[in-house]
């Protein structure tokens, strides 16, 4: 009896561990949307940036993204568009700047 007891025990723990690689390698792959709108505009793929750009400026607003956003609609001919989420970035950081936006991309 206590023989098998031992065994759950060692079983249910060697489970605990491996549930506890699985939820840090699922959240190892799932990046913000940010990351990788980042990514998408570096690679110069403007449309995929702008849907992960809005997906995050609903959640966090934030002057960078809401910048970067702008630039990336200013490259896809929207420039109505990008004027407005321009003017958003800076209502958030009226010190926003091109090379501040450049110095932080260059960070990633």
């Amino acid at each position: 009896m206590k023989k098998m007891m031992r065994k759950m025990l060692q079983a249910v723990f060697v489970l605990m561990i491996f549930g506890s690689f699985l939820s840090a390698a699922f959240a190892a792959a799932e990046e913000n949307p940010y990351d990788r709108a980042v990514e998408a505009y570096l690679q110069k793929d403007y449309k995929t940036a702008v849907t992960y750009l809005r997906e995050y400026v609903e959640k966090k607003p934030d002057p960078y993204a809401y910048y970067l956003l702008g630039y990336a609609l200013y490259k896809m001919k929207k420039h109505a568009e990008s004027a407005k989420y321009f003017d958003e970035a800076y209502v958030l950081d009226p010190n926003i700047s091109p090379l501040s936006v450049k110095k932080k991309l260059e960070k990633k």
